[in-house]
């Protein structure tokens, strides 16, 4: 224990929105850029819920993405795994550029929630339809 740790006071539990709510923080920031749509994109995913994103920042702070992806592994049912991960895999388009960074995070939910890319690669064409507004002129 840390000289300041008896300040830190416990990380919220978790639950399946917060690991909604932490992920997207976790890909936000998966770069080391945070862009203004991708804020804008978290907040927008959690229906602007300001308490929310503040308990993941404080979820994230206080336990590694190591940590996080097993506990919320072993918490989340299959169709909450897949929701997780299609939010994030909007939320690392959001700023039009998928960073080697986003990537690698986003393999490692997957193989931490046991989702293959064959599964998610409709779902993620979907998406990125969804988010190519260029094609409407």
């Amino acid at each position: 224990m840390g000289l300041f740790d008896m300040f830190k006071g416990a990380p919220p539990a978790l639950t399946p929105k917060l690991v909604l709510a932490v992920g997207l923080l976790h890909m936000i920031h998966a770069d080391g850029e945070v862009e203004a749509e991708e804020i804008g994109q978290v907040l927008q995913a959690l229906g602007n819920d300001k308490a929310l994103f503040d308990d993941a920042g404080k979820y994230a702070k206080s336990k590694d993405v190591d940590a996080f992806l097993a506990e919320s592994a072993a918490l989340l049912n299959e169709d909450q795994k897949l929701c997780v991960l299609l939010n994030l895999y909007d939320s690392l388009l959001s700023d039009g550029v998928a960073a080697p960074e986003e990537q690698a995070l986003l393999n490692r939910f997957m193989t931490a929630y046991g989702v293959s890319e064959s599964t998610l690669q409709p779902y993620a064409l979907g998406i990125s339809v969804k988010n190519n507004r260029k094609i409407l002129g």
